[in-house]
């Protein structure tokens, strides 16, 4: 599970030490607990601090065509985050650790640590420049919290494509257009985008260092069409899936597009590599309906060669339904269905980039993957503590290899504390 007990440790001592320092230091307005939120402290202008947790238990069967079946759990998420704001509500502060190792290269314990200045700031408006270790804000699911999701797992597409954290600096921005809400970031960090890079490519995974002179960067934006989707957030990063409003359920939504340039190296012949991303993302909410669409494409360009440049392509479209609760019934329904398909591309680091494999750690090498996915919640108190059953039969055509229909079943649960 862990890899670094030390860590774990800092972080309860950090907490524990705010707790007892409240006893000496009485501040405006204290602590304060909500099931769900965790445990915050108001110290006023000059200090804020919320304490939360996230578990994450997945139960994987996998019954696989060419393969033995799997029956496995595991930890998906353990992670404690300390966020707030200090000396001024214009500083804040995200501090995000994560018991569980991934073992993939560059991934530790560390998931977020960084500092953001909103240096321009109305009632309408905010910009600020963000420093430290984060999400790459490139993807709209990906941006968009793990606590959040309607299916167990992001699409297959979306941790291929997208689902980084990296090291680096952004200028993130939210504004009002025409009474349209705007947001945008802008952003040169140490490695790509893509969760679904390879061991042939040098520079992925969070807390990896640059491999050169040549950062890689990102810009994206979204605006929401028919009034504010991200209750007035200056970035999706803490958006959940589905359609939970019940005073007005118009319809709403964002449209959105990102673009990132990779500049990383091929492990095996040591030449750079230069590639482009190109994301094409809306979600919408209406009557407890939710949909979410993503389009992904990538070129990665092996310079000093006369290989093929490598062009693959993804995409993910689903659709859920929150029913009305029952009766008496603390437990609120869910529905869920999605499709989802990856193609990539022989090309010139076709050896190193390993889509399907970053996706969902099942499958072939490279080559093409369909899945259709069907989802049941069972949300007891909303995103915060909820079960989740999905199936997924999986369509795998590898390169040079037998095709192959693989049945995932899958049982999540989560509690939010």
């Amino acid at each position: 599970m862990s890899k670094s007990i030390a860590t774990g440790l800092l972080a309860f001592a950090v907490s524990s030490s705010l707790l007892l320092a409240q006893g000496d230091k009485p501040a405006a307005g204290g602590w304060s607990a909500k099931p769900g939120s965790g445990l915050s402290y108001d110290g006023g202008d000059a200090f804020g601090l919320k304490w939360s947790n996230r578990l994450q238990v997945h139960w994987t069967f996998a019954n696989m065509e060419n393969a033995a079946d799997t029956s496995t759990f595991n930890i998906r998420r353990a992670r404690t985050t300390l966020s707030g704001h200090v000396f001024s509500k214009e500083i804040t502060y995200r501090l995000q650790f994560d018991a569980v190792d991934s073992g993939a290269a560059g991934d530790g314990n560390i998931k977020e640590g960084h500092a953001t200045w909103n240096f321009s700031k109305s009632e309408d408006s905010a910009v600020g420049l963000r420093a430290g270790q984060g999400k790459t804000l490139f993807g709209y699911e990906a941006t968009g919290s793990s606590g959040g999701l309607w299916f167990v797992e992001r699409s297959s597409a979306s941790r291929a494509f997208a689902d980084s954290y990296s090291r680096g600096a952004w200028i993130t921005g939210g504004m009002m257009m025409k009474d349209r809400p705007v947001r945008f970031a802008l952003g040169a960090m140490n490695t790509d985008v893509a969760a679904g890079l390879g061991a042939g490519y040098t520079d992925r995974g969070e807390e990896t260092a640059n491999s050169d002179n040549e950062l890689s960067y990102v810009l994206s934006a979204n605006i929401d069409p028919m009034g504010d989707f991200h209750g007035g957030k200056q970035t999706a990063e803490s958006q959940r899936q589905g359609d939970w409003r019940t005073d007005n359920n118009d319809l709403k939504g964002t449209v959105g597009v990102g673009i990132a340039l990779g500049n990383g190296k091929d492990t095996a012949t040591g030449n750079d590599v230069e590639s482009t991303s190109i994301n094409l993302n809306t979600a919408w909410t209406v009557n407890r309906v939710n949909i979410l669409g993503e389009y992904f494409m990538r070129t990665d360009d092996l310079q000093g060669t006369t290989t093929d440049e490598e062009e693959p392509t993804g995409f993910a479209v689903s659709v859920g339904y929150l029913l009305e609760k029952s009766g008496d019934s603390a437990i609120q329904w869910g529905l869920g269905l999605r499709y989802n398909m990856i193609e990539t591309d022989e090309g010139a680091v076709g050896s190193g980039v390993d889509y399907l494999t970053g996706a969902q750690g099942i499958g072939a090498t490279l080559g093409d993957a369909t899945e259709i996915s069907v989802v049941v919640n069972a949300f007891y108190h909303g995103h915060a503590c909820k079960t989740q059953i999905e199936w997924t039969m999986q369509d795998l055509e590898p390169t040079g290899g037998a095709d192959t229909t693989n049945h995932l079943l899958r049982i999540g649960f989560q509690l939010e504390f």
